[in-house]
């Protein structure tokens, strides 16, 4: 039997209108919006189903033409384990480090010394010859000149922002300049809304501050003499990945809606592609039967990968507990290798677009971004919202109206004892960035 072989008229044209009259009889009389329509936490309506959208345009990632960068972080304070992970990761399938110093936002707990004894000279030497992207996070712009004067790394995304730098901005315009002079491939800056993720924002909420900080590097530079679209392409942004796919897809493609909307306003006529940069979430795991942060991780990478990332780092499922040791890496790598390797993700562009519904919901976040990104431009920018604590209230105000729902394994069929995991050290204190601390699932919903 085959697909020719059926008759097509031996079934009635669908319409929406014979389904509701289905489903009307299933509900009852119960309320349809009631029963069936959902919201995220932006308060966006999800119906239940949408007709397919016949103008839907892709929106790839920057490199079509290979797969999104898997991403392995280097993070263990010990900087010689730490470069023995490095050589093991490399080794293992990684094509991307990132850096993550002790003092960056995203660093929860562990995290290089940027002053350790010759750091730059050992990552160069270590990357040398390899096709390996670095990206640096919480580092100062010396570390990144000096890595950048280095033909040894191929590609090299410097991750300096204006909003978690302690440096002056005089420096880190000059900083920009000097980097851009050296023409290497990568990013300098970054357009960085996970810290609002991790805090409890919603996903409009993180889309609007990676907006306004990218708003806030052109501020910055532009009367330093460099062209937007200068900028713009030298501009990572940054965003989270979490166990809500459909979101998680329509948040990824959004802010490339985003991004190519304030390029436009600022008279590029060709834009640039963005290039996004997405970790996993913090916020989605918990220390109570960690096991099934496996799983989150995964549904997050699938998200991320097939919402555009180019991009993705993981992290490891032991995360909340310590170091993770070798096992727990290992895992967070091969998360994505499988999906890279076996399932072959990135042969797909763009899978929802002309999907109705992540269509619309891709639509409604970036409608709803952009609303609550005018809102922060009015007050006075970014720096100005942080200054003034109103961000941190405006997060904890969002993280404190979440509804918290069951949770296998945390709320819901919790185990009586658990098991033991096993780590390489404890952690140090979770750094919060612009006033907002970073909380784990286990925090914001009770047993």
């Amino acid at each position: 039997m085959n697909i020719d072989s059926l008759d097509p008229n031996l079934f009635a044209p669908a319409s929406r209108d014979g389904w509701l009259k289905l489903v009307n009889r299933a509900l009852k009389g119960a309320d349809f919006a009631e029963a069936l329509v959902s919201r995220s936490d932006d308060g966006i309506a999800i119906q239940p189903l949408y007709a397919r959208r016949s103008d839907g345009a892709p929106l790839p990632r920057r490199r079509i033409d290979a797969p999104w960068t898997i991403s392995q972080r280097m993070d263990d304070p010990d900087i010689d384990r730490a470069f023995t992970q490095l050589d093991a990761d490399i080794a293992n399938g990684a094509g991307g480090v990132q850096l993550l110093s002790k003092t960056s936002p995203s660093a929860f707990g562990i995290g290089i010394d940027a002053e350790a004894d010759g750091l730059a000279a050992r990552l160069a030497a270590a990357l040398s010859g390899k096709d390996i992207s670095l990206r640096l996070d919480g580092f100062s712009p010396a570390l990144a000149e000096t890595l950048a004067g280095s033909s040894k790394l191929a590609t090299l995304h410097t991750g300096l922002n204006m909003f978690t730098s302690a440096s002056a901005t005089s420096e880190l315009t000059d900083s920009v300049k000097r980097l851009l002079d050296t023409g290497g491939a990568g990013t300098i800056l970054n357009a960085d809304g996970r810290a609002v993720h991790n805090a409890g924002g919603t996903e409009a909420q993180e889309l609007a501050v990676a907006a306004a900080s990218l708003i806030g590097h052109l501020r910055l530079l532009e009367p330093a003499g460099f062209a937007p679209e200068a900028i713009l392409k030298a501009t990572s942004l940054c965003l989270s990945a979490d166990q809500n796919q459909y979101v998680t897809m329509a948040k990824a493609r959004a802010a490339r809606m985003i991004f190519t909307r304030i390029a436009e306003a600022c008279g590029i006529s060709n834009p640039p592609t963005a290039h996004l940069f997405m970790e996993t979430s913090y916020r989605m795991l918990t220390r109570l039967d960690p096991e099934t942060n496996i799983l989150r991780n995964t549904i997050a990478v699938f998200a991320a990968g097939t919402g555009g990332a180019d991009e993705v780092s993981v992290l490891p499922h032991t995360l909340t507990h310590g170091i993770p040791d070798p096992l727990a890496r290992r895992l967070a790598r091969n998360t994505q290798t499988v999906l890279i390797a076996e399932s072959h993700l990135d042969h797909v562009i763009d899978p929802a677009a002309g999907a109705g519904g992540i269509e619309a919901l891709t639509e409604a976040l970036a409608e709803k971004a952009w609303e609550i990104f005018a809102g922060i431009e009015r007050d006075g920018g970014l720096a100005t919202m942080i200054a003034s604590g109103q961000l941190a209230a405006m997060v904890t105000e969002a993280r404190a109206s979440r509804v918290a729902k069951p949770i296998v394994g945390t709320t819901l069929f919790a185990m009586k004892t658990e098991r033991p995991v096993v780590v390489l050290g404890e952690l140090g204190t979770v750094i919060g960035s612009v006033g907002l601390k970073p909380v784990r699932l286990d925090e914001v919903v009770s047993p």
